[in-house]
């Protein structure tokens, strides 16, 4: 009960604030955010270029079968979300300049960790995204400015950032962190750090043409910017070298029975160079000056109702990792989202995802005894208003840590989010 208490504690909080800033709107059934438009505050405020972002999502998991101590009590992992985005251009006559900042909080417990995985091979995705870097602290998740050269197509941003807000994105439609935000992320997140961790790095866009971009990025690399008393630190002391992803976007409008789709193919080299940063994993002590990996992530709508974006989806990932420096030197990820299951639930969705991680065979064969760990997800998502969404699911991993030291296991989940 306590980890429910947790996690209800924010939205309390939040609720209660409605009174103050949106008494005559809040809980409005039809509206975008749950304290409404502060008396149309929210939207003049807009229009003059100052915009507000916040919500919170939980992630609720039960191991109901298999792993390692199956019918424990749920967990809940948290994380408040609050942020701005000001456009200067309106603010002060900057053209193309936008200053964003986010603040993110986390809290609660894992399921994963408590009850599924076997200690000596951890799970290698989590059952609850929520939950993870930056967990029981609060966090500077960003601090960026960007300007757009709009006549030029280009784009230059700088600060305070995850890598994954620019790289190798993909939607967070799912509770499993196989599913989740950047792929990169997941398998080679000693090297790739997603938000809410950030570090000082900036991204160069180029626009081509309507359908096709490229950028690069250069990252600040330093380790000490997941440890969670760490999160307000941007001093660069402990920093070993850069990361450097490069990317090339497609964004066909009809590619597929006349719809949209997005392609992006990338790669990163990493500069760290000190062995407790980069090392050979079959030799310990022998350090390495670089790692390297890519990806392929797809989205691709499939059929239409004629109504934006309800139908089919399509979406897969795949990633390659450096043999000699990473855990993991392979993974896939393939799914299908249906969006709009009815004329009354045109923001419904339901989404199913299959996802393959490959441990790298230069590790003990006797710790990882399975071909690989896979993760299964099957979830509904329901949107009784544009401000909120219950997402009830069903997760299936098997050879939990790519390992059979512990079964297969079935969890039941049920994530939410509530726009503020």
């Amino acid at each position: 009960m306590k980890n429910f208490t947790l996690a209800i504690i924010p939205l309390c909080l939040m609720a209660s604030m409605s009174n103050v800033f949106a008494a005559e709107q809040a809980f409005d059934s039809k509206g975008q955010y749950m304290l409404g438009d502060w008396n149309g505050k929210r939207t003049k405020l807009a229009q003059q270029g100052v915009k507000f972002e916040a919500n919170i999502a939980a992630d609720v998991a039960y191991l109901a079968d298999g792993g390692r101590n199956e019918d424990h009590a749920a967990t809940v992992a948290s994380q408040l979300w609050l942020g701005t985005a000001l456009d200067m251009e309106k603010l002060a006559g900057w053209d193309g300049v936008t200053v964003r900042a986010v603040v993110t909080a986390r809290q609660g417990q894992s399921t994963t960790l408590d009850d599924l995985q076997d200690r000596s091979a951890p799970q290698l995705a989590n059952v609850q995204a929520n939950f993870g870097r930056g967990n029981q602290k609060t966090r500077l998740s960003e601090l960026s400015i960007e300007k757009k050269f709009k006549e030029q197509g280009l784009s230059i941003k700088a600060g305070r950032l995850g890598l994954g807000m620019d790289f190798n994105v993909m939607a967070c439609d799912f509770q499993s962190t196989a599913f989740c935000a950047a792929q990169m992320g997941k398998w080679q997140g000693n090297m790739w750090m997603n938000t809410p961790v950030s570090q000082w790095g900036a991204r160069v866009k180029q626009q081509l043409n309507p359908e096709w971009a490229v950028q690069v990025g250069v990252y600040e690399f330093n380790p000490e910017n997941a440890l969670e008393r760490h999160g307000w630190n941007l001093d660069t002391d402990n920093a070993d070298g850069v990361t450097i992803p490069a990317e090339v976007i497609w964004t066909p409008k009809t590619l597929v029975n006349g719809l949209a789709g997005s392609y992006r193919l990338g790669a990163l080299y990493n500069t760290a160079n000190e062995v407790k940063n980069q090392k050979d994993i079959a030799n310990t002590t022998d350090a390495k000056n670089r790692t390297f990996a890519g990806w392929l992530a797809i989205e691709q709508q499939l059929t239409s109702t004629g109504e934006g974006k309800r139908g089919l989806h399509s979406f897969a990932n795949f990633t390659w990792h450096d043999r000699v420096t990473n855990k993991v030197d392979n993974s896939q990820q393939v799914g299908l989202k249906y969006i709009g299951l009815a004329d009354r639930l045109p923001n419904d969705m339901i989404g199913l995802g299959l996802n393959r991680v490959h441990v790298n065979d230069r590790l003990s064969q006797t710790t990882y005894d399975a071909s690989a760990e896979y993760n299964i997800e099957l979830n509904y998502s329901h949107n009784p208003t544009k401000w909120l969404t219950l997402r009830p699911n069903l997760q299936y991993v098997i050879n939990p840590g790519s390992t059979n030291r512990v079964d297969n296991a079935l969890v039941l989940g049920l994530s939410s989010k509530v726009t503020f």
